[in-house]
Parts: C-alpha cells; structure tokens; sequence
C-alpha cells in the first residue's frame, strides 16, 4: 500500500510507515477506477442508502444523441397565443377576405352599369325613333280626319255663292250689299250663318256681333239679312254696308253650321275702306 503522507509504498502488513512515521490506520486502499464504481450520483445503489455510506462515484458525460442524417424531425416551438390575439388576427384575415370580395364586386358592378347604360341608350334611341313615327302617324291621321271632316261637311253644307267674287272696296257712310253667301243644307236661319272679321293683333277670327231687328253694327257700320228660297231649297245671307266706318277695313269670311254642328267656311275676302 501507499503513504498517505509520504507516498512512499510500504508493505500491506505494517502498521506504521518505516519513512515518515505515520499510523497505518490513516491509510487506505489505492482507488482503481473502473466502469463498474462509476454510478450515477442520483441513483445510488440499494448497499449504499442501506448502510448510509456514500460510494465513491466518478464524472460521467452527459449522454447526446445527434440527429440522424435521414429521417430527422423538427418540432415547432410552442408560442403561447392569448384569446384576443387569436381573435384580432381573425377579423383581420376576415377583412381582408371581404375586402377582397367587395373589391371584385365594384368591378362587376361597374362592369354591369356600363353595359345597362350602352342598353339604355339603345333603347332611348329606338324610343325617340318610335315617337317620331308615331308623331307622323298622329299628324297623317289628324290630316286624314280633317280631310274626312271636310269632305263630309262640304257634302252636307253646298256652298254656292262664295265671298271672293264680290270683293271691292267700300266708300266710307255707302249703303250698299258687300257680300253675300248661298249655302244648302240642314241649316237654320237665324243660328247657321256667322259673319267673323280677323283681328290681326290677336291672330285670331272674331265674330261680329249684330243687335237689333235690323241686325246691324254700329261700330263697324254693318247690317245683315237672311233669307231662305223654297224654290231652290237655298239659304241666302247678305252682309250690307250700312254706313260702313273705317274701323270695318280688314279681312272677312262667313262659318256656316248646320244642326247637327257640321261647319264649312266661306272663301276670305278683303274689304277696304275709302273717304271719297
């Protein structure tokens, strides 16, 4: 065995060392590591936590193993998410998705408009053509039905003796005939024949107004009279110049209506007043 103070090898009986003079009983046996005395420091052997002495163990390397060159994993770390982060990042994925969606929409949207608007003015197109023509159509048909009218009531009312030949001028106070007018018809005598004078500030024909027994005008100095002769079934109405005024020069005609409302115009015929 060995000195515990000397290291000196002494021989296993002595009791003390021969070199330095220590007790052998401080002594103790030579330590041989071997792999059967190292043991893991937390598992000790069953002798040892028995008898309550401590073995002597020696350092151990941790044992690693490398990952393999094929079929090696890899595990994510684990993140710790709250309920409101998972939430947050939902909605905003949402978002983004309908986003998205709005977006393709407007364009189809804008896509479909302009289409409807092309259409639309195709149709405002075709539409003003159909109301031109029915316009024209409303106008042949007014000229149509005018010309029917007049026909109709041309047939009805014969006017024989028109305006137009006995036009002239008129001497300022002359008594004297104007015009007369032979009609044929369903006519009355007293309602059928109306004188009219066209008043050129208003555009229009205006009827002259006759009072009186001898149905006469004093503003313009005229007078009427209405006749009927069996013998040719014909209606006479003659308008005088009855001391005829300058306020009676301008443009005139007679309307002649029978009973059931049918009318037919006489020619126009132009009086002029003269002074001398």
């Amino acid at each position: 065995m060995t000195c515990k103070y000397c290291g000196r090898t002494i021989s296993d009986g002595s009791t003390s060392c021969p070199f330095c003079g220590s007790s052998a009983s401080l002594y103790s046996e030579p330590f041989e590591e071997n792999e059967d005395s190292v043991v893991d420091s937390e598992y000790p052997a069953e002798d040892e936590v028995s008898y309550g002495r401590k073995k002597r163990t020696g350092f151990k390397m941790p044992k690693v193993s490398m990952p393999k060159s094929s079929g090696a994993s890899f595990s994510m770390p684990k993140v710790n998410l709250n309920v409101s982060t998972v939430i947050s990042f939902i909605c905003a994925l949402f978002s983004l998705v309908c986003l998205m969606r709005v977006s393709a929409l407007s364009s189809a949207l804008k896509e479909h408009d302009s289409v409807a608007k092309a259409n639309l003015t195709q149709i405002h197109s075709a539409i003003t053509a159909l109301d031109d023509r029915l316009s024209a159509l409303d106008t042949t048909v007014a000229n149509v039905q005018t010309n029917a009218y007049n026909q109709y009531a041309s047939q009805a009312i014969t006017i024989s003796k028109d305006l137009s030949s006995l036009t002239g001028p008129v001497t300022a106070g002359k008594y004297n005939q104007m015009f007369i007018v032979n009609a044929k018809g369903n006519l009355n005598l007293n309602t059928s024949f109306d004188w009219q004078k066209y008043n050129d500030y208003n555009k229009t024909w205006v009827s002259i107004p006759f009072s009186g027994t001898a149905t006469s005008n004093e503003e313009y100095g005229l007078r009427i009279e209405n006749s009927y002769d069996s013998s040719s079934s014909t209606y006479v109405s003659i308008l005088w110049a009855n001391g005829i005024t300058p306020a009676a020069a301008g443009t005139y005609r007679c309307v002649i209506t029978d009973i059931n409302g049918l009318t037919n115009a006489s020619s126009e015929a132009v009086v002029s007043v003269s002074n001398g």
